[in-house]
């Protein structure tokens, strides 16, 4: 009878273990990918998936080019006329020339003139082909910039820490114009978002934005809200991960997640399950 008993007590153990483990699982750690001969200067910023590249981007303009397959580092060089905060990235529907490796990258540098820099990503360097501005006074501190590449669609995103946060929808840039600046007259849509405390990264696909929250142990999450309606329908808490999450990116069944530690070579990259209905994929109600 007790050895029943201390037998049930430990699959309910297990089964309580098993949300962290089947639900999080870590696709790599930049110390294992990246060689020792590399220095990683500033803190993880943003990160944006392709094909079978990740890109991430560091606080001051390095940019990591990795292979996830092989789990190694592909290249690095710091990106052309960017020495910004770098906090997000999203990758563009296009590509510069039709033979590059990647598409344009958009780079949030979130502080100071909060410029989205548009970036063509090369195999061993990069070109800043555009620069996008908000002229407005909605985000006095910080703002970020995220790419609708299938819909073509760029937001900015921002608020007030701990208050109400935006994202303000724009039709995508043309390419002929190097300096572009956006104006409230632009503005195609204003969702609110009230589930978000310190804003993170972002990605928007299919209708519904990712959004990572936090930068305190205890107030990790990521939001996934309804563009229509602007209700969060999902919630993954990742304070069991314990870590500062940064950056956030969508590849097939699977949500992306970076995360910024104090010693560099420990960011962590995981990864989260994304649900599925017919064809499309969406985040569950």
């Amino acid at each position: 009878m007790f050895k029943r008993a201390y037998f049930l007590v430990f699959l309910f153990c297990l089964a309580l273990s098993r949300p962290l483990m089947g639900q999080y699982p870590v696709v790599g750690r930049l110390g294992n990918w990246v060689p020792d001969t590399v220095t990683l200067r500033g803190s993880l910023q943003g990160l944006a998936l392709h094909g079978r590249n990740a890109v991430l981007l560091r606080h001051g303009g390095q940019c990591l080019v990795l292979d996830m397959h092989k789990r190694k580092m592909v290249v690095t060089y710091p990106l052309a006329g960017n020495t910004s905060h770098c906090n997000n990235a999203s990758f563009g529907p296009v590509r510069y020339e039709k033979d590059d490796p990647l598409p344009l990258l958009y780079v949030s540098g979130c502080y100071g003139d909060k410029a989205c820099y548009v970036t063509r990503l090369m195999c061993d360097s990069s070109l800043l082909v555009q620069r996008i501005f908000y002229d407005s006074d909605c985000f006095p501190i910080a703002q970020d910039w995220c790419v609708d590449a299938e819909g073509r669609y760029l937001y900015a995103y921002g608020g007030k820490r701990g208050g109400m946060m935006y994202l303000k929808k724009f039709a995508l840039p043309e390419l002929s114009v190097a300096e572009v600046h956006l104006t409230d007259n632009n503005v195609l849509q204003t969702i609110p978002i009230t589930c978000v405390n310190v804003a993170q990264g972002s990605k928007i696909k299919n209708g519904y934005a990712y959004l990572p929250d936090g930068d305190s142990p205890g107030n990790y999450w990521l939001h996934i809200v309804d563009l229509t309606t602007g209700r969060e329908v999902r919630t993954i808490d990742l304070n069991p991960i314990g870590l500062e999450p940064e950056g956030v990116d969508l590849l097939g069944r699977w949500i992306y997640v970076s995360f910024n530690t104090p010693n560099p070579k420990d960011n962590t990259i995981y990864r989260f399950r994304r649900k599925r209905k017919g064809n499309a994929q969406i985040p569950p109600p």
